[in-house]
Parts: structure tokens; sequence; C-alpha cells
């Protein structure tokens, strides 16, 4: 039996649309809800004042012509620059590539798959490719299968994408805004535009750079409520009923996440750590993307009590680059490893939850 592979982590890549939108600008980029009902229209202007602090986020990127409303980028053309950076980087070509996985909420259209889009925009004629829907934790899980593939010496070179176009579900004329309510509200200012990409290569031995530990995903929320829903899809696929009955909206019970999410945190992390029997005081870095002060802090101090990992290891840049879902744990990760954060002979563990059935991923980090 062949003995599995190394995994090196080669590069990685980021697209942000546009120019940073301060967050106090974000209604006039992506409209205001002033057709909604007036209570809802009346607790939009409650929290206007304070919400920027509940969520943390200071600055964010859309793929929106604030004058013209017009979506300029798609998630084809989005990944496309994610792939090309992280490409350069590398000083590789697109044909060094032999497999593809991206993960996406929502893709461009029901068929053909997304990758295939992206393939066609890379000019690639023959690779694998995959297609995973998922949210949050899209990444991980699409970082996850690339791993497993490339461990067992299926691929030689694979790149994980994660791209998310929230534009087109934000702006306010998608919305019936009749049918608005308090769980389509905060979303707006939180979700926003960007597209990843990390390149991974099999070897025998990673001698030097970034090696890759391990990869985990779970799902703990069979019994458990959704907390975000975007329920228009083949249960509702009457297009006019579904705009009527607002299920094209997409919505999250943001109270539910900050008061439980950090649970999942905290248990996902300790199983994964678990896997690979990880000595805490070896860990430089935690890497946490959360849309919420109240989560971030709350899981804190969680971690500081149950693994003795101190608040000054946390990283997160949502605050400047927006939050995207799965997506910004890899921009987070670019960031750290250009401007150095992440140096050699440290260990980096990465994580995030997805709140939509409570599901947790993450991967763990050597730089040698």
């Amino acid at each position: 039996m062949n003995r599995l592979k190394e995994v090196e982590l080669v590069s990685t890549g980021v697209y942000l649309p546009g120019e940073p939108v301060p967050f106090d600008k974000i209604e006039d980029v992506i409209g205001r809800l002033d057709q909604a009902p007036p209570r809802i229209q009346k607790m939009i202007n409650k929290l206007r004042p304070t919400v920027k602090d509940l969520i943390g986020i200071e600055q964010c990127h859309f793929a929106v012509d604030k004058e013209t409303k017009r979506i300029f980028e798609n998630n084809t053309t989005m990944a496309t620059k994610a792939i090309n950076k992280a490409l350069e980087k590398a000083q590789l070509k697109t044909n060094d590539l032999d497999c593809m996985v991206i993960a996406t909420p929502v893709p461009e259209q029901q068929t053909p798959p997304l990758t295939t889009l992206v393939q066609e925009a890379l000019g690639i004629k023959h690779f694998a490719e995959i297609e995973i829907h998922s949210n949050c934790t899209g990444l991980t899980k699409a970082f996850q299968v690339a791993y497993d593939m490339l461990r067992l010496g299926r691929y030689k070179q694979a790149v994980v994408v994660y791209t998310q176009l929230s534009s087109p579900y934000l702006v306010s004329s998608y919305y019936n805004q009749s049918k608005v309510g308090m769980e389509n509200i905060l979303l707006r200012w939180f979700l926003s535009d960007s597209a990843s990409a990390v390149i991974l290569r099999a070897k025998d031995k990673v001698k030097s750079g970034i090696k890759v530990l391990d990869s985990y995903n779970e799902s703990v929320g069979g019994d458990v409520p959704p907390a975000m829903w975007l329920k228009f899809g083949a249960k509702h696929w009457d297009l006019l009923r579904a705009y009527e009955e607002g299920l094209h909206h997409l919505g999250q019970n943001y109270k539910t996440v900050t008061e439980i999410g950090y649970k999942y945190l905290v248990d996902g992390f300790k199983r994964m750590t678990d896997r690979i029997k990880l000595d805490m005081t070896t860990i430089n870095h935690l890497l946490a993307t959360i849309p919420s002060t109240k989560l971030q802090n709350t899981g804190k101090q969680a971690f500081q009590e149950q693994f003795s990992i101190s608040y000054d290891k946390w990283y997160s840049n949502i605050d400047k680059k927006g939050y995207s879902g799965g997506s910004s744990v890899a921009i987070a990760l670019d960031q750290m490893i250009d401007e150095k954060k992440f140096k050699p002979d440290e260990l980096l563990v990465a994580m995030t939850i997805e709140s939509s059935k409570w599901m947790f991923g993450g991967f763990i980090l050597k730089y040698l």
C-alpha cells in the first residue's frame, strides 16, 4: 500500500470587488428598505446607530455600482480573479492545476455547475472539478476534500475556492418589502462580496513552507432548528409564490447565533484538535472570523478558560475586509501570510461555524 502524501499550502489569493464601503454608507450602496412594514422601518432606524458595534465591521466590499445599483461581478469572475492572484504568487500557470474544489452558497445558475464556468474562464481544457454547496463552512469543506484527495495521491496540485456574491439578495430591489421581517435586517449590514483561493500541493514530504497538519468538518445540528435560511429552491420552485411569500429572502436568527454559537465553536475545536492530539501550548494563532462582537468575546473567554488560549492569539480582519462567509477565513489567512504575521516555526488553527444547521469546520497549519 502506498504511503499517504503530505500536503503543502503553496499560496493564497483574494479578490474584493470595488472600493471599501464605510459601514455608515452600506445602505447608500445596496439601498434602503423604505417600503418595509412600519414596525420594521422603526426597528431599522433604532438599530442603525448601534449595529456597527454589535457586528464589529468598519467597512466591506460590494460588487454594486452605487449610482446605478448594477451588479458588476458574478461568482465566476470573482473566483477566477482570486485563483489568478494565487497562481501569480506561486509563479504557477493554470495548467499546473489538476483539480479544483469550489464552495459557494448561491451559484451562478442551477446548471451547468459553477466549477465548469470557472474552468472555462481559466482556459483549462482538462482537469477535475467538484462543487460544494455551503455557507460559512464552505471553504473548510472544500479544503478537506482537496486535502484528502491530495493525500491519497489522486491529484498533485489543487485549488480550493470559496466565492460569495451576496449583493444580488441584499439590494433593496430584490425584496418583496411587504414581507420583510426582523430576521432579514441584520444580514444586510454584515454580509458582503468576495472570493478567495488556496493552492495545495501533494508532496512525499513537506520540508519547508506551510504544511497542512489536518482538516476537519462536522455537522451537529441534526435536532437543532436552523438559525439561517434561504428557502427558495426545489421545494419552493413557484417563482411568483416564492416572491409573494418572501421565501426568496435570506434570514437569520441573530439572537440565537450570538447566544449559543460559542458552544459549537468550543466543541468543534476540541474534537478537531483531539483528533491529532494537539498540544494547546503549541498554538501561536487562532484564526476565527465571526461577525458578532458578543459571540467573539464570549468565545475568547471560553477558549481562555477551557484551553488556556489567550486573547492575543486570536486573529480576524473582518472589521476592514467585511464578512463574506467561508471566504473570510482565507482572506484573513492571506493577510497574515502577506504581512508575515504567520511566521516560520509557528502553528495556526483556523476555524469557523455555520449557523444554517450548526456546522463547524477548520484546518491546522504548521509553518516549517
